[in-house]
């Protein structure tokens, strides 16, 4: 049942510190990978290799430059991710749920669909981490591997 549940009181075995880590991790992230990404390129000359490599460049340069705009949904998502943990609510379809709706928000304020799917992606992946972070508020009696 992990696609749907977590723990109840999840939030209070993982913490505001760790939240404020995650997000923050979930927020750098993009930008970090995107670096490593934009010099591997830049050594194997893939704009050189005509429309791949530049739709690979220009992948890049968005997710470099997403950390610019991704506050904004991690801002809104953060007292819903709280309140989901606590309630025992976090599974990934409801983390995905989540990361759509504060998607569509910012490309509704944007004007831009493309922050649908990277709030969903960005939510999902902090649902990632905090997992890692916490695997047992994730763990429990109603979900798979609880032995």
């Amino acid at each position: 049942m992990a696609l749907l549940f977590s723990m109840p009181n999840g939030y209070e075995a993982l913490g505001f510190r760790r939240l404020l880590l995650a997000l923050a991790i979930a927020w750098i992230a993009p930008s970090i990978l995107a670096a490593a990404a934009l010099l591997g390129q830049y050594l194997a000359d893939t704009p050189a290799m005509g429309n791949p490599g530049l739709m690979a460049w220009a992948m890049s340069v968005l997710l470099l430059m997403s950390p610019a705009l991704s506050w904004l949904g991690l801002l809104l998502a953060a007292p819903f991710v709280a309140a989901l943990m606590d309630r025992g609510w976090f599974g990934w379809i409801p983390a995905l749920g989540l990361g759509l709706v504060s998607g569509a928000l910012i490309a509704y304020i944007m004007g831009n669909t493309l922050a649908v799917s990277f709030g969903a992606a960005q939510i999902a992946a902090l649902r990632a981490l905090l997992g890692r972070m916490q695997p047992a508020a994730f763990i429990g009696p109603h979900t798979p591997g609880s032995g």
